[in-house]
Parts: structure tokens; sequence; C-alpha cells
């Protein structure tokens, strides 16, 4: 087959969305399969780009970057990316599938374009539902004019592609709903089989990493008994939780990490700060590659999300988490609660019930021998059960199928 990823992010950005192509790209070369991505000049700029790495054609598509995250500026690098990404797939030659990936469902428009002139299947890849994750946020309301502009985008985009693939159960289940909702051709009760179950999952490489002795020795990462938090320091983690814990906890030897940007950190610096919090520290972004390093010598990772009514969202964080032995403090309710009882390696608590965080948080030190003793199950399950490269392997061959069934 040839395959053309259609995706605003993609490496070197350290996102999740760049993580997660990266790896349908890596195994669908791996199983014989040519790849092209079309993505945003931006991530040209993110990082340094080595195309010797990369044996897939990338074809960096021109945007407008985006130097404030502001709704204007998210609106305007969205919408260049899905213009001028119609006219860059004319480099991309001749496909078999196309994927386009959301968020940002803005661009998805683009991605049924790019398919249509291809004459490719069209893959519809979605990591978060909108408008449904920024109505559980609280971003905007039922009757806003964002709510309605995003459920006319995904519901023609439900209509209009062949597969609907998507990262969790719970989110399986939410969108066959969407799907059989809408009336056409391509929708339908008859059709929710087209929603297909492809899951973030652990990614396996990460394991090559090396151990960073400096890294372990900067954050005293064996001197100290270390709860860490990686990832974006945004509105939707809801991390005023873990300043709580860190201000509350009996165990004062505890230190608390903080890696990453976002909205809410000068907001959570401050109130460190204000509070006299010296055993938190706000550590900026960390490479990826040392993810691995912090981890494995971290005592627990920290995982929230900011309110109960996201059910069905995993964050990469507890996969990466769990396959590298480190065991979990979950604030989620729904399918990622799941996965962390599967692998008994850590505990989780709702949103709505914050109060009793501290307590669990002292509990889980108490009894971490118990929880510790877990660890190569869980490891072994994140391969066995969880591996994105397993998942993406699994794609492939669902693909090979649709493309097989087109030639027909």
């Amino acid at each position: 087959m040839r395959i053309l990823i259609h995706s605003d992010e993609y490496y070197p950005t350290a996102q999740a969305c760049s993580y997660r192509m990266q790896v349908f790209t890596d195994t669908f070369m791996e199983l014989g399969n040519e790849v092209v991505v079309i993505t945003s000049s931006a991530n040209k700029k993110n990082g340094i780009f080595d195309k010797d790495l990369h044996r897939e054609k990338i074809i960096f598509s021109p945007t407008v970057r985006m130097k404030k995250k502001t709704t204007a500026m998210r609106m305007i690098n969205n919408l260049s990316f899905g213009f001028t990404s119609v006219f860059s797939a004319l480099r991309a030659g001749k496909v078999d599938v196309v994927i386009t990936t959301s968020p940002p469902p803005l661009v998805s428009f683009s991605g049924w374009l790019i398919a249509k002139f291809k004459r490719a299947k069209l893959i519809y890849d979605v990591r978060d539902i909108w408008p449904d994750v920024a109505l559980e946020m609280g971003s905007f309301s039922e009757g806003s004019f964002f709510c309605k502009v995003f459920k006319k985008i995904t519901r023609f985009m439900y209509k209009h592609s062949d597969v609907v693939s998507t990262v969790s159960p719970g989110k399986v289940e939410k969108i066959k709903g969407h799907v059989a909702s809408v009336k056409g051709k391509k929708a339908g009760p008859s059709n929710t089989d087209k929603v297909w179950l492809v899951g973030n999952g652990f990614d396996e490489s990460i394991t090559n990493s090396k151990l960073d002795p400096e890294i372990v020795d900067k954050y005293e990462l064996d001197k100290k008994f270390t709860c860490v938090y990686i990832g974006n320091i945004g509105l939707a983690q809801g991390l005023g939780a873990l300043l709580d814990v860190a201000s509350e906890t009996k165990h004062k030897n505890v230190q608390f990490l903080c890696f990453g940007m976002g909205a809410e950190k000068e907001l959570l610096e401050k109130r460190a700060s204000d509070e006299g919090l010296s055993n938190v520290k706000f550590c900026g972004v960390v490479e990826h590659s040392k993810v691995f390093s912090i981890l494995s010598r971290a005592k627990l990772s920290f995982i929230p999300l900011k309110n109960s009514n996201m059910k069905d969202s995993v964050p990469t964080k507890v996969y990466e988490a769990l396959g590298i032995g480190c065991p979990v403090l979950l604030v989620a309710e729904g399918d990622s609660a799941d996965i962390v009882d599967d692998a008994g390696l850590g505990d989780h608590i709702s949103p709505d019930e914050t109060e009793g965080l501290v307590d669990l948080f002292d509990s889980m030190i108490d009894r971490y021998d118990e929880i510790e003793a877990n660890r190569d199950k869980a490891v072994s399950l994140m391969r066995e059960k969880y591996s994105r490269q397993k998942i993406a392997a699994e794609f492939e061959k669902k693909l090979r199928t649709l493309c097989h069934s087109k030639s027909e």
C-alpha cells in the first residue's frame, strides 16, 4: 500500500500526536508499505530535523506559525495548514489510503478533499472527540458558534469517511452513537462497524533509551522519594490538585517535580511560591529521550484529568509510566482507570472526590512495597496487550483488507 498521513503535528515536534503518527509510519514501512506525510512547516522549526533518520517522504506544508496561543492565532494556524496541505498533496503522488487526524478539527475537511482527489480510502483518526471534549472541559457552551461549527465539521467527516478510528473503548461507543445519528449514504446504524479501535498504547521504542545518570543526579531521583508530572501544564490537567497534595501530605520528605509548559504553569508556580512549597519544582520541558530515565527512577507518576466527564480519555502518560514500570497515581474515571486496575501498578480517584486525594497519596506511600511488587506484571502487560507497535500492525492488516475490498 501507499499511505498518506495528513497531520498538522509530526516529528520533531514533541507532542502526543507526533509520536502516534511516527509509530504508525515506522510500523507501516516495516511491513513493506510506502508512507508520505504531509505536515505543517512549523514542525520543521520545532526541533532539529534530520532527514537521514527518516525513510518516509515528508512534505512540509507552508503554515502561519502560531506565535501566541490565542484562539485567533490557533484558527489562522489550522486553517492555513488545511488550505496549503491540499496543494502540497499534489507532490505526494498516487496513494491508496489517506489518514487525517483530529484534533485540530479545522483541518479535517482538507483530509477529505485530498482523499477525494486521490480516489483513496479515507481514515478519520479521532484522538479527542470535538466538540464533546471542549464541552466536557467547559471551554464553550452547547449553543455557541464554535460548538455549531465543530459539530458540522465532525458530522461531515463521520458521514464521508470510510473508517473512523479512535483511541479508547469509550470513544468508540460515543462515536458509534454520532455515526448512527448522521443521515446519509455512509452513515446510519448499519455503518457503525466502520468505527475502529486503534488505541494509543505504549511505545515500546522508548525502552531502547539508555538511563541518563546526569538526569538522575540533577533531580536527585535516587536520593529522594519523587513524584513526577510530565506533560502539558494546561487547563485540562487540573494540576492544582498536585499542589494540594504537596501542601498537605504527611510525608514531607517527598519531592514533586513538574516537567512541561502550558497555560497554567505561571499561575501554579506563583501559588507554590506564595505558599512556600519548597518540595515542588517546575523543571520546564524535558526531551522525550529523557523521559525513560525520569520514570525509571521516580517513585510515582501523577496523572490528572480536570473533571469526571472525560471518562473516555486515556492520557498517553498512563501507558508510558506503566510500560516503564513507574506506579501511577491517577485522578480520572473510566477507560484510564480501567487500565491502571488492569496493570495493578497504582491507584486512582475521581476528579470529583479530590478531597480524598491526599489520603490516597499517603496511603500509596505507606503501602508502596505492595504496589511496587506488581511492576513486572505491569511492564509485561503493556507490551503484550497495549503495545503501540502491535496496535499499529493490526491497524495495517485492516487497512490492507479495506484496500482489497476497494479493488474488488
